[in-house]
């Protein structure tokens, strides 16, 4: 089970009739979170934000990163040489100081999953230049899709069927709140979130028979 998951934000994105983008919504909510006060060790998200703004703007607010990179991205050694992440001469568990084209230098590295495929990484934190180290810190990413996971089954946010735009809105902060008392009740006596749902299925079974 994951450590602790407390969601402290969220957007609803509705598609085209949405007047901002994802990445404009991921950029309001780092800023959100810097006015709150928080202090992350690292924003970390998938290859999907891994756009030169979202970086450059963590950058700005002196935040670290983690993200994904997509294998075509483009990066050099040796000045005006660009090629694709995926094209460099990779050995096992190597991390590389790169210059990512529009940003600047990060270090990079290449995970290979035992199915075989791979994944690549890239942060601005300079110091982490230890394989391993950078590992450890891009696996606490996985807690978000255990979030997303954990929310999707145990508190039915997609299973709202109403037609307008409030009710749904209502039923996904609705869901929030339920996700996050699930949370504190795992933190506090260790019974997962799934436990606690079948609990209640099972309280509501026994009542309906009593």
């Amino acid at each position: 089970m994951v450590g602790s998951c407390i969601p402290v934000d969220y957007r609803v994105y509705e598609g085209k009739k949405d007047e901002k983008n994802k990445n404009e919504h991921f950029i309001d909510m780092l800023n959100v979170s810097k006015e709150r006060g928080f202090k992350p060790d690292f924003v970390m998200a998938d290859c999907w934000y891994s756009s030169l703004e979202n970086m450059k703007h963590i950058t700005k607010l002196k935040w670290k990163f983690i993200f994904g990179l997509k294998e075509n991205r483009l990066v050099n050694e040796t000045q005006g040489n660009y090629v694709a992440v995926s094209s460099l001469n990779w050995t096992k568990k190597q991390v590389r100081k790169v210059w990512l084209k529009g940003y600047g230098f990060v270090l990079v590295t290449q995970i290979v999953f035992k199915n075989g495929d791979m994944r690549y990484l890239a942060t601005n934190d300079m110091t982490l230049t230890d394989y391993e180290t950078f590992s450890t810190h891009s696996k606490k990413r996985w807690t978000i899709e255990e979030f997303h996971r954990g929310i999707k089954q145990t508190t039915g946010i997609e299973k709202c069927y109403s037609v307008k735009k409030k009710s749904q809105l209502t039923h996904i902060f609705a869901c929030f709140v339920a996700f996050v008392k699930l949370e504190f009740r795992r933190l506090k006596t260790g019974v997962s979130w799934y436990e606690q749902k079948a609990q209640a299925i099972r309280l509501g079974i026994t009542c309906a028979f009593a």
